[in-house]
């Protein structure tokens, strides 16, 4: 089974420490999501999706322990993808939250 669970943030939240030179790219369809994957290990650990394109999905599984505080789940049909792009309001996980 693939353990495709992740986690979108804001690009700006979203910083690549190493490897960016060992990554290819594959894209598909309407070609505004980007698949990064390992040209070593063929791991997808981050994208950027369709769905939030000024986002970073991250592979949760990816996430160093101890390095984010808790990660919120939703189911996404991809089949359906409009319809479950509008009913979960995932467009929104990718915006910086705001206020304190």
């Amino acid at each position: 089974m693939k353990r495709n669970t992740h986690t979108i943030v804001p690009g700006s939240a979203f910083k690549l420490l190493a490897g960016e030179d060992n990554l290819s790219c594959y894209q598909f369809g309407t070609n505004t999501a980007r698949h990064l994957f390992c040209k070593t290990c063929g791991i997808c650990s981050y994208y950027v999706p369709r769905s939030n394109p000024d986002g970073a999905a991250v592979t949760v599984h990816c996430i160093d322990p101890g390095t984010v505080a808790s990660v919120t789940l939703k189911q996404y049909d991809g089949q359906n993808w409009e319809a479950s792009y509008q009913a979960t309001g995932i467009q929104a996980a990718s915006k910086p939250a705001t206020g304190s």
